[in-house]
This record gives C-alpha cells, structure tokens and sequence, in this order.
C-alpha cells in the first residue's frame, strides 16, 4: 500500500511539476482537468447524474471559477446574486427532484473547488510564481509525509478522532516541523528581502491551512460514509484526496505572498 502511494505520488508529481514549468495554456488545461476530475468526485459521493442540468450548470460554474475566480463580473455581488438565482430556479426546472440542499451543495462545490484552484493559477501567475508555487507545493506535501511518518512512529493521543481517526498530535507537530524545514530551505533558494523568520511563519500558516482542508474533506467522507472521494489515484483514493490540502492552502498563501511582497 505504502509502495504504491508513493509511486503514484512520485509519477503525478513529476508530471504536475513540469507542466507548471510550462505554464502558460498548459498548465491552466490541467488545472481545468483536475478542477472537473475533482468536481466530477463531488458530485459521485451524492450519487448525482453527470449529465442532467444541476451537475451540467455545476460544471460550467467551475471552469468559471477556475479562470475568473478574483475577476471584476464574478466579484460584483449583483452577478453573485444572480448565480445563487440560477441554481435556485433549476430546483423548479427540475421538478424539485434537486432539492435547495442539493443545489447549495453543488453551489458551495463549485465555489469550494473551482475557486481554489483559481489561486493555483494566481500563485503560477505571481513575478516569481514558479518558485512560490513550488513552496506551497513542497509545503504541503512536507505536512502530509512529516505529519504521516512521525505520527505512524510515536503514534500518541488523537487530534480528532470523529473526524479522521488515524490522525495524531504526534503527526500533527511533525508536519508542522516538516513544514518549517521547507520554509527554512526556500529562504535560501529564493534570495529576497524576506526573512528566514517570515518564510517559517508562512510555511507554519500554509501547513495549518492544509492540515484543516485535510480535516474539512476527511470530514466531508464521513458525512457521506465514503472512504475516499474516488479511486482514480492508486494508494491515494480520488483527485479531492490529493488536494484537499492545496485547495485550502493556496487561497491563503496566495494572500500572504503577495500581502507581504515574497
């Protein structure tokens, strides 16, 4: 088991890590793709058709979100409005076979994903993007290595164990650690005005920020008495399994980067 998540952890990070070399229409397709994969994901742990308007809407909403998440229409609250308008009308559309709560939870999807990964594309777009992408990226993943190994060592009292039951103090303090490290080594990669001590504390922050996306989808599963949210990554479960971490991670960091001129 162990085998195989780290080599499909292996082979999928080599492939996100050089398509964000290339950028550009590239990378902004695969984001797209993860974002649908992602929300395609959503929609199965509510057992929702693909193909009737509801999910179809859901998907549009998401690639709208993805690339003009922060722009000037979707920011304006009257467009808001009349998005919350649409998916309420299609609750009549469709007969009341989609209730209010099921058209809220495709809503808060689509926002949940599609502008989250919005900020991937924002942090890939920042003067020095490439590098401040690779940080949440490394921080990210060093929370979730630190925070396995460390906890699976000395094990200890649980942080929340009706939420996510495998998840310790232990391994919580460990992926804080791990993330400190990161924050440490890109201080020296990237030579900026930054301190060492302003890089630590982002990396704490942006390690907080996942370890809470982990607990928010972990706590989502449960909800829905799923396991994992799909099986498209062998070792690692579904597309919102491997970024739940990032996709509350990058909104913040993107902030504190640019907030404090990183």
């Amino acid at each position: 088991m162990l085998y195989q998540r780290v080599l499909t952890g292996v082979i999928g990070g080599i492939i996100f890590l050089t398509i964000m070399y290339i950028g550009d229409y590239l990378f902004a397709g695969l984001i797209s793709l993860l974002g649908l994969v992602a929300f395609t994901e959503l929609l199965r742990m509510k057992q929702y058709r693909f193909f009737e308007l509801p999910a179809l809407t859901g998907f549009l909403m998401t690639l709208l979100w993805i690339h003009f998440g922060t722009g000037w229409l979707l920011q304006q609250p009257a467009m808001l409005l009349w998005i919350v308008y649409g998916f309420l009308f299609l609750t009549v559309a469709m007969k009341n076979r989609y209730t209010f709560r099921d058209m809220s939870y495709i809503l808060v999807g689509t926002i949940y994903i599609g502008l989250s990964f919005h900020y991937v594309l924002r942090l890939r777009e920042l003067p020095e993007g490439l590098l401040l992408l690779q940080f949440v990226l490394f921080t990210t993943w060093a929370t979730d290595i630190g925070a396995y190994f460390v906890g699976r060592a000395l094990k200890g009292p649980k942080i929340w164990s009706s939420i996510s039951p495998n998840k310790t103090v232990s391994g919580t303090i460990g992926g804080l650690l791990a993330a400190g490290l990161i924050g440490v080594l890109f201080s020296f990669v990237l030579h900026s005005d930054v301190s060492l001590l302003n890089w630590v504390i982002v990396a704490l922050i942006v390690s907080v920020a996942g370890q809470a996306g982990d607990f928010v989808e972990s706590g989502l599963k449960r909800s829905m008495d799923v396991k994992d949210s799909g099986t498209i990554l062998p070792g690692h479960g579904g597309m919102l399994d491997r970024f739940d971490s990032l996709l509350f991670a990058a909104p913040i960091a993107y902030h504190l980067l640019v907030s404090f001129r990183f």
